[in-house]
């Protein structure tokens, strides 16, 4: 009677440690993600980790990491067929920007997007990172800069 007891203290003992070796592990992987500074491997979860915003399925990226100035630069664009513009401006609290001088360098930017009815911008300053996304509603284009703190 008292070996069954050991076995199921044993089988739970194991459990927990297999929960919480999983649990770090996922946390691992979510900082090494959060981490990344590369365009090559998960560059849009890294974006969105720092950014704190969704970016959906997407036709077209582009993106670039400079050294220099420990700064990601990205650029996407959105399938609008299939994407409802309204919407994930309410989802990721977008603001209506208000000004045609943005202070921020984005990559691929073209200025004929500078019509203020139609973009809507993000900034975010927080511990380990400072971001900056501006949304052209009409086009589906997203502009993202991400300057890292270390």
């Amino acid at each position: 009677m008292k070996s069954n007891y050991k076995y199921v203290l044993l089988g739970i003992a194991g459990v927990l440690m297999m929960t919480l070796v999983l649990i770090f592990g996922l946390r691992a992987l979510v900082v090494s993600i959060a981490n990344q500074r590369t365009c090559e491997w998960a560059n849009i979860d890294n974006i969105e980790l720092n950014a704190k915003i969704d970016i959906p399925s997407i036709i077209d990226s582009d993106c670039v990491y400079l050294e220099s100035i420990n700064t990601k630069k990205a650029y996407f664009e959105f399938n609008l067929n299939d994407f409802d513009a309204d919407h994930y401006i309410e989802v990721n609290k977008l603001k209506t920007l208000d000004s045609k001088h943005i202070g921020v360098d984005f990559l691929n930017f073209n200025r004929d997007s500078l019509k203020l009815d139609r973009l809507y911008y993000k900034s975010r300053n927080g511990k380990k990172s400072n971001s900056y996304v501006l949304f052209d509603k009409v086009k589906g284009q997203i502009w993202v800069s991400i300057q890292y703190a270390d």
